[in-house]
């Protein structure tokens, strides 16, 4: 049995089965271009500057944030420092008269301590406040993305039934992830 390497191999039978249809190669490759262009274009760039669009929202809500975030020490620091002197004030009313001192200073601690704690509850409900708005304004740009997404995939007008259950189903695929 003779094996195939034994055979003898003739060139002119080999070229026509490896050689390259020139032009059939050019069109596939001026298609893939064409296609590769088009990605790049819409759908590359637009992506690209959403999102950084999207990340420069989110910085500014982070420093908006903490600059709340500072405002809301800084009350805090202040109800500290007017705890502080109230009890200073106490100390003198002490030394002037002990028997009315005692009635006086306890009076004014649970006043400064009423006044911190209404300070503190006070700062976290505009923190509150300011995240929730934040997230509102978030949820209403994913709405907003979202439908136009939905009418430049579906190339229609899209009924408010539909945009409802696309929102709906986009945000609860969002959050579960």
């Amino acid at each position: 049995m003779p094996f195939l390497a034994d055979a003898p191999i003739d060139p002119e039978s080999i070229l026509p089965k490896i050689s390259i249809n020139l032009w059939s190669f050019l069109t596939q490759m001026i298609a893939f271009l064409i296609l590769v262009i088009a990605v790049f274009f819409l759908a590359y760039k637009p992506v690209k500057k959403f999102l950084k669009k999207r990340n420069e929202y989110v910085k500014s809500n982070i420093d908006m944030s903490r600059k709340n975030e500072l405002a809301s020490e800084e009350k805090l620091k202040a109800a500290d420092d007017r705890v502080n002197s109230s009890y200073k004030e106490a100390k003198e009313i002490i030394s002037a008269a002990k028997i009315d001192a005692e009635k006086e200073r306890a009076l004014i601690i649970s006043k400064a301590k009423d006044e911190a704690k209404f300070e503190k509850i006070k700062a976290s409900e505009e923190i509150e406040a300011e995240i929730k708005k934040s997230q509102d304004e978030i949820h209403k740009e994913m709405v907003d993305i979202a439908l136009l997404a939905s009418e430049k995939i579906l190339e229609r007008e899209v009924t408010t039934a539909d945009n409802k259950k696309r929102v709906d189903n986009f945000i609860k695929d969002i959050q579960s992830n």
